[in-house]
């Protein structure tokens, strides 16, 4: 009689542990949908913000531009056309796992680096998801290791719309949060 009750003391152990495990697990996965949402809410909020200070900007470099004359403005406008045409960004090939057009290595004002090959990222973590989003950026969900964060291409003549950035070349952010300096985002150096 003592080894079946023994037996029952084990399994009724091994069925808390069973549930214990079950609701950190779930724990765990929710909290981790609760930090890409939050993260997803600041980043929205931050664009929205940043959105307004940026148009008053710009409203008043165009006032200052307009002094220039048409003849000086046509051929950068020219070559910044050709520029884009030369780095032009395949998006249907990074859909499909082929990243050839990102090949290189892309630093930003801080020193910070990624590289590229025509499989995807060089040490800095594996592309598990890649998707388009509205404003034609190319994001990519990175896992590295036990964490992850968030990677996005803005081809040139797209607008990152909460950081200042040079729209006649390709340019990539990276991190947990959204940039707030021109000094984080990368552009390709090789």
């Amino acid at each position: 009689m003592k080894i079946g009750k023994g037996i029952n003391w084990v399994l009724i152990l091994l069925s808390c542990l069973i549930a214990i495990v079950l609701i950190s697990f779930m724990f765990f996965f929710n909290h981790k949908k609760q930090d890409v949402e939050a993260v997803n809410a600041t980043t929205e909020q931050v664009s929205t913000t940043s959105t307004t200070a940026t148009s008053t900007t710009t409203t008043s470099s165009t006032t200052t531009q307009d002094s220039v004359t048409t003849t000086e403005e046509k051929p950068s406008t020219q070559e910044e056309q050709t520029n884009a045409e030369s780095q032009k960004i395949d998006e249907q090939a990074i859909l499909n796992g082929d990243f050839s057009t990102l090949v290189g290595t892309w630093r930003n004002g801080l020193g910070k680096e990624f590289t590229f090959d025509k499989n995807g990222l060089v040490d800095s973590g594996n592309i598990e998801k890649v998707s388009i989003g509205n404003n034609g950026s190319i994001n990519f969900s990175i896992r590295a290791g036990f964490s992850g964060y968030g990677m996005s291409i803005y081809p040139a003549g797209t607008t990152i719309t909460w950081v200042d950035s040079d729209l006649s070349k390709n340019r990539l952010i990276a991190g947990q949060a959204a940039p707030t300096s021109s000094e984080q985002v990368f552009y390709k150096v090789d």
